[in-house]
């Protein structure tokens, strides 16, 4: 229900109607180093879905924390992981958060980010930020809907992810996820 109210308010910004299912979880936490990685950053962890299944493969010494823009999402994930850093800000802020929490560089980012509702530009200051931050070698994993595949911000970030990268891979359908939706897995 919450994240109906948010995105009849900002619809852009949200994405979905829906949180992302543990089918969707399981395929973006998986296969991405998440057990051996040292840090971990999320942006736009919507209902935390993906959170939950960060926790559970990644080691008690990673430093793991949150970005999310949306003030009222940002308190209630705040209310639900009390003991996680959150940083209620945009990701275009990452270089500046890493360097907040005294981390030279992240092993792995996890984005809950609608891609697709965002205009070019900003898609390309979002991915600018975020492999900045990356380990060379480090893994970037985000999900877009099956409808999107053939909407044009969806095909410009398959582009911008496979100009930037040195690897893109894509995942079967998820049909279990409603919509149905399919994972990017990247390495810088």
């Amino acid at each position: 229900m919450r994240l109906l109210k948010e995105f009849v308010r900002d619809p852009a910004g949200i994405g979905t109607i829906m949180p992302s299912s543990r089918q969707l979880a399981k395929v973006m936490t998986s296969e991405i180093g998440l057990e051996r990685a040292e840090t971990v950053v999320e942006v736009g962890p919507g209902s935390g879905v993906f959170t939950s299944k960060i926790l559970k493969l990644i080691s008690p010494k990673a430093k793991y924390f949150l970005v999310e823009l949306n003030p009222r999402i940002h308190r209630h994930l705040s209310e639900k992981y009390p003991k996680i850093k959150i940083y209620n800000e945009s990701a275009e802020n990452l270089p500046e958060l890493i360097k907040k929490e005294k981390i030279n560089s992240v092993d792995v980012v996890v984005s809950g980010l609608p891609w697709v509702s965002f205009p070019h530009e900003l898609q390309v200051k979002l991915l600018e930020a975020i492999y900045k931050c990356m380990t060379k070698g480090g893994r970037f994993t985000t999900y877009g809907y099956i409808h999107g595949k053939i909407m044009p911000r969806g095909q410009a970030i398959k582009k911008l992810l496979k100009t930037k990268f040195h690897t893109v891979e894509t995942t079967e359908i998820i049909w279990q996820n409603i919509p149905p939706a399919f994972v990017y897995r990247c390495r810088k």
